[in-house]
């Protein structure tokens, strides 16, 4: 009877991971790859004016993106190469913003039982601090491990007093 059960719970153990379900040690940090090393946003200044975010998993989609993101600069840097099989890309982009002064990053990427979270952090100058009067369209891009599922977005934000920069 004892190892009845014991065989029962195996079998139901290899059904649910082969079913997708995630154990505890795969659930939790991932490893996240940001396509600019800093403290800084890929780029200050890109091709997408609009406040989006975007996750890429295949090579057209990845070009199409590339060449949006770059649309500013001629000649456009080469494409990174991603190994879509393994890995996938995930973009939060800040679009247009009035000044300089305004960043955005991906802090980190976790795996829960709902999906993939990114958080990204965003930060723009305080009140009455001095920028330069220049429109901005921040982006940063990050390579993260491949998931079929779904993504979210979190964003923190942040306010940067004048002078503490």
């Amino acid at each position: 009877m004892r190892a009845t059960i014991v065989m029962l719970a195996m079998l139901s153990s290899i059904a649910l991971r082969s079913a997708g379900a995630q154990t505890a040690s795969e659930l939790g940090a991932l490893s996240v790859t940001r396509l600019r090393a800093g403290a800084r946003a890929f780029s200050t200044y890109s091709g997408i004016t609009e406040d989006s975010n975007f996750v890429v998993r295949d090579s057209a989609a990845w070009r199409q993106l590339w060449e949006r993101i770059n649309k500013p600069f001629i000649p456009p840097p080469a494409l990174p190469p991603i190994d879509f099989a393994r890995e996938m890309v995930v973009v939060a982009a800040l679009g247009a913003r009035p000044s300089a002064g305004y960043d955005i990053t991906i802090s980190s990427v976790d795996r829960g039982s709902a999906g993939m979270e990114v958080s990204v952090r965003t930060r723009a100058p305080g009140p009455g601090c001095p920028v330069e009067a220049v429109v901005t369209q921040p982006v940063d891009l990050a390579r993260v491990p491949f998931t079929a599922g779904p993504v979210r977005f979190r964003e923190m934000n942040e306010v940067i007093p004048c002078g503490t920069e």
